[in-house]
């Protein structure tokens, strides 16, 4: 059975190749929920209409019909049984990945997701892969459990604090690129949305993957020819928004909001300190920490908070920042903004 790249009326769009079993076993499960339960139900009505209690009309006693007691038995064990076997193989093959696939190392945080290619390339709460060639995610948590569901793929699977867990899948290839993908070596067949099903914690901030509701991420499909190109040019390029050249404290800000630095820090004079300091203004100030010390808030205590959150921790707040990666030219841009904010 070939997907569909257009959503049905219960279901999203199959993009992956899991997508026509999986669907198939719930468009069977529901077909056979509708029959039984129409059956039943309308077997219950007639008996309640037919044998009700009348007047001047005695109860007979019932008689066992032992033909049709062994029917009602076993023909449901032959359904069950088919049903458990679909359901059996398409998990078996969901659940180990081919040799060749490629591997992208997934971390998950409150609240955002973390992807690491295989030459390195770090991107957060997106991700871009090639079509027609099996994706494995390699997964972890650095708090709490999440879970990661892609829905387009028909995949899900848990990510547990202290364990590794893992999912694959290969993406569709429609073989055609849309008329408005961009010509920059980023040409993205479709896309699809990445959701958190697992509670994973609230957060009263409704920005984007700023709260477990809002725990969002991409999957950009790409031609297999497109990817291999991606990324090039500048490595800061990506988080630039603009056709001309951007500051670093620009990219920095972009660099605050993508990796949720904002769900738990402020970062203008009225913000509030929800989580962690309020980072307006804070450069060159004296911070009074846990253990009683003091310290200037040069460039030197601002890199070392990022790279080692939990080394000085402010008096009044908890060690809850995780260890966010960032490459060199990312922890400059990020200090630089910080440093901006006065």
């Amino acid at each position: 059975m070939e997907p569909s790249s257009q959503p049905s009326l219960l279901l999203p769009a199959q993009r992956s190749t899991f997508a026509p079993d999986v669907d198939a076993l719930f468009h069977a499960i529901s077909a056979l929920s509708l029959v039984f339960f129409v059956g039943i139900t309308v077997t219950m009505l007639v008996l309640l209409v037919r044998y009700r209690r009348r007047p001047g009309v005695p109860s007979a006693p019932s008689t066992p019909h032992h033909a049709l007691e062994l029917f009602w038995t076993f023909s449901p064990l032959l359904i069950l049984g088919a049903m458990f076997h679909h359901g059996v193989t398409t998990y078996t093959a969901m659940a180990v990945a081919p040799d060749d696939a490629m591997q992208i190392r997934v971390r998950a945080r409150q609240w955002a997701w973390e992807f690491e290619h295989p030459n390195g390339l770090v991107e957060d709460n997106q991700v871009h892969i090639p079509a027609g060639r099996p994706v494995r995610f390699v997964m972890s948590s650095s708090d709490v459990i999440h879970s990661m569901y892609i829905p387009d793929f028909r995949v899900k699977r848990d990510l547990v604090p202290g364990m590794f867990s893992s999912l694959w899948f290969e993406a569709i290839d429609p073989g055609t690129v849309p008329a408005d993908a961009p010509a920059n070596g980023e040409r993205v067949l479709y896309t699809s949305q990445i959701f958190c099903a697992e509670y994973c914690g609230a957060n009263g901030n409704w920005g984007a993957n700023s709260g477990h509701a809002t725990m969002y991420g991409l999957v950009h499909v790409m031609r297999p020819q497109d990817y291999e190109t991606f990324p090039i040019g500048d490595p800061l390029a990506r988080w630039c928004d603009s056709d001309e050249p951007c500051t670093p404290e620009e990219i920095g800000e972009t660099l605050f909001v993508s990796k949720t630095c904002r769900s738990c820090h402020g970062s203008g004079p009225g913000d509030a300190a929800i989580a962690a300091p309020n980072l307006f203004g804070i450069a060159g100030t004296e911070q009074v920490l846990t253990d009683s010390r003091t310290v200037i808030a040069d460039e030197d205590y601002l890199r070392r908070s990022v790279l080692e959150p939990r080394a000085d921790i402010v008096r009044g707040y908890r060690p809850i920042m995780p260890n966010i990666r960032v490459s060199e030219e990312e922890l400059d841009a990020l200090v630089a903004y910080i440093q901006s904010l006065r």
